[in-house]
């Protein structure tokens, strides 16, 4: 036998009641000397024997009643049976279905999903009749198709068939811990787990966790593992985009950045990088000679957004077995000008003598013909004429070496930074630090960094501090990260005011302050440039001057590109919601005109006839466009009738997905100690696999039908037995 109920044999024990009954009620006789009872005494000892016997035979039956039922009760069954005439023992399961990005893999005539489907709707062929099992999606999530096991089998046969593949990232450990805590607690006598996935390494990064949740469970939950993905070793990826300049003007070349890296294990050759502008046919393109397994190569790309508004930018690469990868999108919003308003704290008496004069040169480096033309716009101030300028007429504030300011203009910076403005400060050897560091950094958190003592001598040139040559991790300063973009490390300064970082909790008392950050270091690791981003804007800090009179960063070539950078994460601080991963709610900030309207919200494969409806809501005050359904990579759209409005954004999927390294042996042999692990293919039986595993068929049914037969033989018996002899 294969399995029986210890909790319901033990009522076999009721057994002995029958018989302590027939004990306690056995005929006893009082002896009477009488001289006739001698003749009858031969026929009194021969009743007596046929009712002892009569007696027993139903003290069997009913002892022999009590045991089939607490038998039929613990439902046994046999696992060598290969019938099922009685039904085998119910399930109640979980299937996990992969819907993740490495998923979508195509051996040429069908995708990993695709089996996947496949194998899935032979788990739930699998399950005996009246089984419920619930379907969930798996990803770096568990979603739900039907969150809780139906009986309904047919349904969860469609929710598989209509299921859809996502970009999204793959993390299987939740998906696995949420169909263990649906099943716990539950009555069930057989409970399974059905993960049907790639195999991909990635998706098991939690594989600790995950074998002691199933090695915890496994006497409660059998889990089957099937993997339907083939072995794959070749993969391009384009792994990364993003905008080089900065600034994204409409009619200018752009320069972009791509990478492109072999996620694969062989040599690939003559890789063409396109890069296209919404639906333009492919633009400027190029080709990488060689791509050795596992490295990524950088290529720029040069582009123009034609009209004002929001713009999708896609590179490419030839098609290989994994779609998703082969491109990626950005979305830009290109600006007609960008308005910089220039405080001059040392205006001199000569043009040249300006605190502003080079820094405005570098924001606008063109002929004084063309300064019209050109789409950076500077208006230069005195400290003493900031109090009386309409802040929201720029995009971007420069302070160079302004002493200090009224707290008239403390308060107005500090709306103009909470409505999405851009502030760039330089020092210098007439700022008062006390108002700076007790003001605009402790009070107001504006600041990321607090200005220590100035270090180092600006009267002499043997000794200077240089700033770090590789390494750069902020967006503002990786271009340097490639050698052709020149560098920095050649500029000399000489004195600087050492950068106090921020504290990590400061944050917490200024609401709307943003961590703090290191933009640009120096040689010795000191901070040189740090950055936080303050309610809808941002604030950049210099530790150096603005001009030449600390140092000579501002007439080294790499000054323009560093200050028009800068200037661009200023500039378009709220467009870095533009782009978001994989997964995550697009969050914009829109015009107050539409507040209570719907946006209609199509995805990247979706048509106009399947676009989702979302209302722009006020958050928190703020008039707020909110999408979360971004589980496909690319380019979405965002369009409301009246007023007339397009909002359009991207979607990243995470690069780790493309590296289709395959789950080691050696993890598929630990994952085995808890689980049943099964390399699926459309001619694998999962039904014979998982009845080896599965308590097989029960005799419940049978042996209750007997005790009914014998319980009626045993009442027809004992009337038999009392009748009139």
């Amino acid at each position: 036998m294969g399995f029986l109920n210890p909790l319901l044999l033990a009522g076999a024990a009721a057994v002995a009641v029958p018989i302590i009954v027939h004990l306690l009620n056995r005929r006893k006789f009082q002896r009477v000397v009488w001289g006739a009872m001698r003749f009858i005494k031969a026929s009194v000892d021969q009743n007596q024997r046929r009712m002892k016997i009569e007696d027993l035979i139903l003290l069997a039956l009913r002892c022999l009643i009590l045991i089939l039922l607490a038998l039929a009760l613990s439902r046994p069954a046999m696992k060598s049976s290969t019938t099922d005439i009685f039904g085998q023992t119910k399930v109640t399961g979980v299937l996990l279905l992969d819907n993740s990005f490495s998923m979508g893999v195509s051996d040429g005539v069908e995708t990993r999903f695709d089996k996947a489907r496949k194998a899935a709707e032979q788990a739930i062929d699998a399950l005996p009749a009246g089984s419920a099992t619930a379907v969930l999606l798996a990803s770096d999530i568990a979603q739900g198709l039907i969150p809780e096991p139906t009986y309904d089998l047919n349904l969860a046969r469609k929710a598989i068939r209509e299921a859809k593949l996502s970009d999204r990232a793959s993390d299987l450990a939740p998906a696995i811990q949420k169909a263990i805590e649906n099943l716990k607690g539950r009555s069930a006598l057989r409970k399974e787990i059905y993960l049907v996935t790639d195999g991909q390494a990635t998706g098991w990064r939690q594989l600790g966790d995950i074998q002691k949740s199933l090695e915890q469970t496994k006497t409660e939950i059998k889990s089957h593992i099937l993997l339907v993905g083939s072995k794959e070793d070749r993969n391009l990826g384009v792994s990364g985009l993003s905008v080089a300049g900065g600034l994204t003007p409409v009619n200018r070349p752009i320069r972009f950045e791509v990478q492109v890296t072999n996620f694969g294990k062989e040599e690939a050759k003559n890789v063409r990088v396109t890069l296209a502008v919404g639906s333009e046919p492919s633009g400027d393109e190029i080709i990488v000679p060689l791509l050795r397994p596992g490295e990524t190569v950088g290529v720029s790309l040069f582009g123009k957004l034609r009209t004002e508004g929001f713009h999708p930018v896609t590179a490419r690469i030839p098609d290989d077995r994994l779609l998703a990868d082969n491109k990626r999108t950005v979305v830009c919003r290109a600006i007609r000008e960008a308005r910089v308003l220039l405080v001059d704290g040392e205006p001199g008496t000569e043009p040249r003598d300006s605190e502003t004069f080079i820094l405005g040169h570098a924001l606008v480096p063109v002929p004084a013909l063309d300064r019209e033309s050109y789409f950076i716009k500077t208006t230069t101030v005195t400290a003493i004429e900031l109090a009386a300028t309409r802040l929201d007429d720029f995009d971007a504030i420069v302070l160079a070496n302004v002493a200090d300011f009224s707290e008239t203009t403390v308060k107005s910076l500090e709306q103009y930074l909470k409505r999405g403005g851009g502030l760039m400060v330089f020092p210098g050897a007439k700022v008062n630090a006390g108002f700076y560091n007790d003001i605009l950094f402790a009070r107001h958190a504006m600041l990321p960094a607090a200005l220590g003592a100035p270090e180092g001598n600006a009267e002499q040139e043997e000794k200077y501090a240089t700033l770090q040559t590789r390494n750069y991790e902020h967006p503002v300063t990786a271009l340097w990260n490639n050698p052709g973009a020149g560098t920095l490390a050649s500029a000399r300064f000489f004195r600087t005011f050492k950068l106090e970082p921020a504290p990590e909790n400061q944050k917490q008392v200024v609401a709307d302050a943003g961590p703090a950050r290191v933009v640009l270091r120096y040689a010795s690791g000191a901070p040189a440039v740090m950055e936080r981003a303050w309610g809808l804007g941002r604030v950049f800090l210099f530790s150096s001057t603005a001009d030449t009179a600390w140092n000579d960063l501002p007439v080294r070539p790499a000054f323009l590109a560093l200050v028009q950078r800068v200037l661009g994460s200023l500039v378009q601080r709220q467009d870095e919601s533009l782009n978001v991963p994989v997964g995550q709610e697009f969050t914009r900030q829109v015009s107050s005109d539409l507040v209570g309207r719907d946006a209609q919200v199509s995805g990247p494969s979706q048509s106009a006839a399947t676009r989702e409806l979302r209302r722009v809501e006020l958050i928190n005050g703020v008039p707020t466009l909110r999408f979360a359904a971004t589980d496909s990579g690319g380019a979405y759209e965002a369009t409301v009738n009246d007023p007339p409005a397009v909002i359009r954004f991207a979607a990243q999927p995470d690069s780790r997905e493309s590296d289709l390294t395959e789950l080691a042996v050696e993890d598929k042999e630990k994952l085995k100690t808890s689980a049943n692990v099964y390399d699926w293919s459309p001619g694998v039986s999962l039904r014979e696999l998982v009845e080896k595993e599965r308590v097989g068929t029960e005799f419940w049914l049978p042996i209750a039908l007997l005790v009914l037969a014998l319980a009626a033989i045993e009442t027809w018996l004992a009337q038999w037995f009392s009748r009139a002899k």
